[in-house]
């Protein structure tokens, strides 16, 4: 009797200490849902960024928008000036006729002043050219390329640079440039070249196959000496002497090769070679 008593007491005091348990529980898991239902939710934090301000909830990268529409800006503005200039050349080339003197004239003052001679006081002077002559020809060189200087100023000014008209006024100062072959004389232009350590010829780096300067018998290592009876001092001579008079005419071209001179006939128009500068004593 009394071990039943026993264990009905013992069955019904765990009974209460598992229902304690499972209500305790219960209250504890609430109570920590109702404390993170009442903390509100956390905004990512911009604090690290410089460039980043918040306003109203609302992040806006104002410094690094401002930078990229001014970079759009340059580049928009740099576009325009490429066009521009595109568009002006592509009217030169079509307004340039190869059978006018004054356009020949006109291309040749734009092509590099690495193939021009070196028109300095004291390179003439070097190549047996009279003081006082010498220095009039510097003195006059030097009026021609102030006025280019201010013409490109006036034009800059008067918002023309680059333009049909500017070139128009650029050609009639180019115009001007002092020609020393003419003022020389062939044979004194030659010895002044010479004299001054410049390139006086052009050689011949490389012929072509099938080309006319391969058909004619022209060779590598030749060194042009004429073009249809006109004296070749550099390579632009040469190039703009077979682009002028009638497409595949017969000129002759007089060439130095191991101490002799040879002529060979070749049509006008490319002769397929490839040149390089050389000095020769005349």
């Amino acid at each position: 009797m009394k071990k039943t008593t026993l264990s009905i007491s013992f069955f019904l005091l765990l009974t209460g200490f598992v229902s304690s348990y499972f209500i305790f529980k219960d209250d504890r898991v609430k109570a920590y849902i109702d404390t993170r239902e009442a903390i509100p939710a956390r905004k990512p934090s911009t604090t690290n960024n410089p460039f980043v301000v918040e306003t109203d909830g609302i992040v806006k990268n104002t410094t690094r928008i401002e930078s990229l529409e001014l970079e759009l800006s340059l580049i928009k503005q740099q576009l325009q000036q490429i066009d521009s200039a595109l568009l002006d050349a592509a009217k030169t080339a079509q307004t340039m006729s190869p059978t006018s003197s004054s356009n020949y004239r006109s291309k040749r003052s734009r092509t590099s002043g690495l193939t021009k001679p070196n028109y300095n006081l004291a390179s003439l002077i070097r190549g047996g050219v009279d003081q006082t002559f010498a220095e009039d020809i510097v003195r006059r060189r030097n009026g021609v390329e102030l006025k280019r200087m201010e013409l490109q100023d006036i034009a800059s000014r008067g918002g023309y640079f680059n333009t049909p008209k500017y070139y128009e006024e650029l050609d009639a100062i180019n115009s001007q440039v002092i020609n020393l072959r003419d003022e020389l004389g062939e044979d004194k232009y030659d010895d002044y070249l010479f004299n001054s350590r410049q390139n006086n010829r052009i050689s011949i780096l490389s012929v072509m196959l099938g080309s006319a300067a391969e058909q004619a018998g022209i060779i590598s290592e030749d060194i042009v000496l004429s073009y249809d009876n006109t004296r070749i001092f550099n390579a632009s001579e040469l190039i703009e002497a077979t682009g002028q008079g009638q497409l595949g005419e017969y000129v002759i071209i007089s060439i130095y090769r191991n101490g002799e001179v040879f002529s060979f006939s070749v049509p006008r128009g490319p002769l397929g070679m490839k040149l390089r500068a050389t000095r020769l004593a005349p």
